[in-house]
């Protein structure tokens, strides 16, 4: 697919697929875009597996766009599917002054959404993490529209006793049954909205798998009955304790909010955060925890929807956990 240019002077982009030999190519355009190097290892975790693992656009044999998408298991509705998290979209700062309708954002994006997401394509669903101002971008291009969006919620550390009714260990993979359990309860509590699979599979992978970044994983259980209760994933950022995931029914949610807040007190850390969806920030802040905007618009697609937008609207379960980057 080919999309011709008004002007004479600016060659034409080529539609291409990302595929694992390209790798060197992706990553040479990653740290022209970020300036920043991302780690090899980095993204072999992320894509792998994956052939091909995005949409790319090309000028004169040269990569000048990407437009990732790595597949999720996700509870949509009650069902079980397999959306699309869109990441790694970036485009070369030569290219970045051609942004309208024809640039090459716009062009890479609409060669993957068109060819893998929508109605009768491979992923009824994307969503992804883009900033403010990459998702209005994306809107004002036609691409999106809004679905949601992140907030922060702080806490203070708590410096008191545990609960005596719960107890809190590292999770290991002897405990592999307990952490599957809750994730069955959990996906039933969220039989309205749509979250991501969270199985100890899952688990595994996103956190004890990671090549750079280091997790804890915490299984809360009942002190008398062994009967599993929550599990968290928590990460040290500095003076603060990082809340980057949980599994667990949501009405669980305060008593696992006042056992994050004793762990950051026994880490030394003075405080403690997290990451969730805008329509669940009031329940994780409760009395105790102040909201504020990240800026991330979680965006549903607007271009050949298998779902609508208005559909999708402050239906998500979604966490830091859920993204690729943290």
């Amino acid at each position: 697919m080919t999309f011709k240019q008004k002007s004479t002077e600016q060659p034409q982009w080529i539609a291409d697929w990302a595929h694992p030999d390209d790798e060197g190519e992706l990553l040479a355009l990653f740290s022209r875009a970020f300036k920043s190097e991302m780690p090899e290892t980095v993204w072999r975790w992320k894509y792998a597996g994956l052939d091909p693992f995005g949409a790319l656009a090309r000028r004169n044999g040269r990569a000048v766009a990407f437009y990732g998408g790595i597949p999720r298991t996700v509870e949509l509705f009650g069902s079980t599917v397999t959306a699309v998290q869109i990441g790694d979209v970036m485009v070369d700062p030569d290219e970045r002054g051609v942004l309208r309708r024809r640039g090459p954002f716009y062009f890479v994006a609409a060669h993957y959404l068109q060819h893998q997401v929508g109605k009768g394509k491979r992923f009824p669903l994307a969503f992804g993490f883009p900033s403010r101002r990459a998702y209005q971008l994306g809107a004002n291009l036609g691409l999106y529209a809004k679905a949601g969006e992140i907030m922060r919620v702080d806490w203070a550390a708590l410096n008191a006793r545990f609960n005596l009714l719960l107890r809190t260990r590292l999770l290991n993979h002897s405990l592999a049954a307990h952490a599957d359990q809750l994730w069955l309860e959990m996906a039933a509590a969220l039989s309205r909205q749509i979250v991501g699979v969270r199985n100890y599979a899952f688990l595994k992978q996103r956190y004890l798998e990671h090549p750079t970044l280091n997790y804890r994983i915490y299984l809360v259980s009942h002190r008398l009955s062994n009967k599993p209760y929550g599990i968290l994933v928590v990460r040290e950022e500095g003076d603060e304790l990082f809340w980057v995931d949980m599994v667990a029914p949501p009405e669980r949610v305060p008593a696992l909010v006042s056992i994050v807040r004793r762990l950051a007190s026994d880490l030394g850390k003075p405080r403690t955060y997290t990451w969730i969806t805008a329509q669940h920030a009031a329940l994780f802040a409760g009395e105790s925890g102040v909201i504020n905007p990240t800026e991330i618009v979680i965006p549903a697609l607007d271009w050949n929807p298998a779902i609508l937008a208005d559909q999708l609207h402050d239906r998500w379960w979604l966490m830091a956990g859920d993204t690729d980057f943290l």
